[in-house]
């Protein structure tokens, strides 16, 4: 009779957050284990969820490793995923991990850690090194830093991305400009791609965004009804194929536009 050695395993897919905390926060091992319960713990309390709900781990080298930050409940909670759709997020859970450290409450650097912030029963074989005083001068420099979310990595940053795109802007319209120029002044989400030109579609939209939103910027000449019924036409059959379709009119007001598409126009820094 053949036996074989059958071994059973699930996967699943979750948003992950993976941190890498940079040599200027001069923490220890011990400090980095420290700083990974305390943004869990910080998470856990903004988004009020358990904490067999959230992971924590620390990987790569051994003295100097990286924090990753797991979503662990069945099904996703969309948590994590808000740090790379609002750029006050991260501000936020320092300032919670502060909080939770109790510095105010105990200041006295021989408590350690207790059950009241830090320790917990998923931390049990880390308690001997997690040591909140550790990482206090670090969630200082974390809370004063400013963030910036790339929201395109094919840029280095998000002024290379903002005069990159403008380099590709129709130089005849002054719409396309002001446009572009309100979202880098307000430091709201930039485009992916300009003059995108859509061959299935005969359309060629001011503006792109991944991954399935166009941006038109009606200056005068479209104000004239034969242009006018063509636009109308095009931007039907794009809706009809999936995608958003996003008109700003030079009489428009930017405020108005922008605060309609909440989902695309993101602070990012």
């Amino acid at each position: 009779e053949e036996v074989k050695l059958v071994e059973l395993y699930t996967t699943n897919i979750e948003d992950a957050l993976y941190i890498e905390p940079v040599s200027s926060l001069a923490l220890t091992r011990e400090g980095i284990i420290t700083l990974k319960y305390a943004l869990k713990r910080a998470i856990e309390r903004i988004f009020q969820v358990e904490p067999n709900e959230i992971g924590a781990e620390t990987m790569g080298d051994e003295e100097k490793p990286n924090i990753l930050i797991y979503e662990a409940a069945e099904g996703s909670l969309g948590i994590l995923s808000q740090f790379v759709n609002n750029k006050d997020m991260f501000r936020l859970v320092i300032e919670m991990a502060q909080e939770v450290c109790r510095y105010v409450e105990e200041p006295d650097e021989s408590i350690k850690a207790t059950y009241d912030d830090l320790l917990d029963f998923y931390n049990q074989r880390e308690h001997l090194q997690i040591d909140r005083f550790l990482i206090r001068d670090a969630l200082e420099k974390l809370k004063t830093c400013n963030v910036e979310i790339q929201s395109n990595q094919r840029y280095a940053s998000y002024d290379e991305h903002y005069q990159m795109i403008k380099g590709q802007i129709d130089k005849n319209s002054s719409t396309e400009e002001k446009f572009l120029d309100y979202l880098y002044n307000n430091n709201l989400r930039l485009p992916d791609r300009a003059q995108y030109v859509m061959d299935d579609y005969y359309a060629k939209p001011d503006f792109f965004y991944n991954p399935n939103y166009v941006v038109y910027c009606d200056g005068t000449p479209h104000d004239d009804p034969d242009i006018k019924k063509n636009d109308k036409k095009i931007r039907e059959e794009l809706k009809q194929a999936g995608f958003e379709v996003v008109v700003y009119h030079y009489r428009d007001s930017l405020d108005d536009v922008v605060s309609e598409w909440p989902e695309i126009f993101t602070k990012v820094r």
